[in-house]
């Protein structure tokens, strides 16, 4: 099978192919691989080492200023090198959904969300983006933001610690001006096979809230510590059809709410090759929203059930 090796990482094998196109496959299950250009190979407990590479059964061999080989069961990781080929290591995606109505009524929805993500064989970071859009009747139903950044660095198979973790988030309909969390953190691959993953991680954080709106007397934010939970799973439920679920969940004293969560459960259907239809539901939940300047209180709940066009890079 002939084609571009993008990477090799959790023991999963990405490659793109002009005949097959995109496909993952399940490192136990590809006997030999010979990737056309020198690459970075890591195994565990080694730092990365450059070079040409050549897996073969169960043996891995690099072939640079020092030739390495080591098992195969050793490997967890291989990614391009500098330069040009160092821009393999960066993979995307974006979605967008528009629904304008005019008529008894004037409503304009809008929905979009990327990701951006850099693989090395002992790195991997990650930025996404997701943002809501609503107005009926020229009157706002949904306007709200979110960023998230995330650094990992694998110290084993399954083992990654997290240096960076922060998140940006806006929702002037719950009376969010904009909310920063940062922290650190610790995770665990529970699952990392072809076609279904599964990430869990934990850490402390440090949250600030400045409010759209208060009441006379009523602090305008709110900076405490905070302990963050995250789980990632993706499974792959046919050839062109994929769940992915994301849930955070962030603990905060009383005054910044307590507990809130964003929880988000997509299915991706491939169109053709990177193009794809995508079907979210979204539930973003703080138990203990700040009283608006008014009088009123948001609603501690928000769902949005959104429809897209995504592309992949």
């Amino acid at each position: 099978m002939r084609g571009q090796l993008k990477y090799i990482q959790n023991k999963t094998v990405e490659f793109d192919s002009d005949e097959l196109e995109e496909q993952t496959l399940d490192l136990k299950d590809v006997t030999q691989i010979y990737p056309a250009e020198p690459m970075y190979a890591k195994f565990e407990d080694q730092e990365p080492v450059y070079g040409d590479i050549i897996i073969s059964n169960n043996l891995v061999t690099v072939i640079g200023p020092e030739q390495v080989s080591a098992p195969r069961d050793l490997l967890t990781g291989v990614t391009p090198g500098g330069g040009k080929a160092g821009l393999r290591n960066w993979s995307g995606k974006a979605s967008v959904g528009l629904t304008l109505q005019s008529g008894n009524n004037t409503q304009t929805t809008l929905t979009a969300s990327a990701e951006l993500a850099r693989r090395t064989p002992s790195t991997r970071l990650l930025l996404d983006y997701l943002a809501n859009y609503s107005q009926v009747n020229d009157v706002q139903s949904a306007n709200n933001q979110r960023v998230n950044l995330t650094y990992d660095v694998r110290l084993d198979r399954h083992w990654f610690v997290r240096p960076v973790q922060f998140e940006y988030y806006h929702d002037s309909l719950a009376n969010i001006d904009y909310r920063l969390t940062g922290g650190v953190g610790v995770g665990y691959d529970v699952f990392d096979r072809d076609g279904l993953d599964w990430t869990l991680a934990a850490g402390p954080s440090y949250q600030y809230t400045r409010f759209h709106t208060v009441q006379p007397g009523d602090a305008t934010s709110v900076s405490t510590p905070a302990a963050v939970l995250q789980s990632n799973f993706d499974v792959d439920i046919t050839k062109r059809l994929t769940f992915i679920q994301t849930f955070q969940a962030t603990f905060v004293n009383q005054i910044a709410g307590e507990y809130t969560h964003h929880f988000v459960n997509t299915l991706e259907f491939e169109i053709k090759r990177h193009l794809n239809l995508d079907v979210s539901f979204i539930w973003d939940y703080l138990n203990r929203p700040q009283t608006r300047s008014d009088g009123s209180v948001p609603a501690k709940s928000d769902y949005y059930l959104t429809v897209g066009f995504g592309a992949r890079f």
